[in-house]
């Protein structure tokens, strides 16, 4: 199963949920540092049944499409538990489209290159907004420490958006000194 998959069941141990609410659920907890489509999460809900790792159920609804919630079953959350205890892979390998344009600079002009790291930094400020308020909403009672842990991704969503922006901020400089 791709990690992805993973990702939609892992969120659907958090309860039962139709494949709209686990995306509102995937926007308000992971996006920030795994994006997935609602796309993606309706594609993976059928193969999660078809391996037994949840259920559905479907919903009939009063001048809507029925909905269908799913809920994940005890063995759904025994492959989960599974794949995370075995999961060791720890390098990012994401993609940075600005790095490729900062690289070949030289071949651009400063005013693009420094409108890219305008708009950059408005993305991170949205990120850093997003934790933040990801933080001072959660919940005070934690009986299994989820709550602590999970904060632990907004933490550092968080530093590395302060770090991101101290280098943005480098960059510019850098940018517009030395280019025409």
């Amino acid at each position: 199963m791709s990690t992805g998959g993973y990702l939609v069941l892992g969120l659907l141990l958090d309860g039962p949920a139709s494949g709209y609410e686990l995306g509102a659920r995937a926007s308000r907890a992971v996006a920030y540092f795994w994006p997935i489509t609602r796309s993606h999460i309706y594609a993976e809900l059928p193969k999660l049944v078809d391996r037994g790792h949840a259920t559905v159920v479907v919903v009939p609804q009063v001048g809507a499409p029925d909905k269908s919630v799913y809920t994940a079953t005890e063995e759904g959350r025994l492959a989960f538990r599974a794949w995370l205890d075995g999961f060791d892979d720890v390098t990012e390998h994401g993609r940075q489209p600005l790095q490729i344009q900062l690289y070949f600079g030289h071949h651009s002009s400063r005013e693009h290159l420094l409108a890219q790291l305008d708009r950059w930094a408005d993305e991170v400020r949205r990120m850093l907004d997003f934790c933040r308020n990801i933080l001072a909403e959660g919940p005070s009672v934690d009986p299994d420490g989820g709550r602590a842990v999970r904060a632990l991704t907004a933490h550092f969503a968080i530093n590395r958006a302060e770090a991101d922006l101290a280098w943005i901020e480098e960059a510019s400089a850098t940018v517009d000194r030395t280019l025409d």
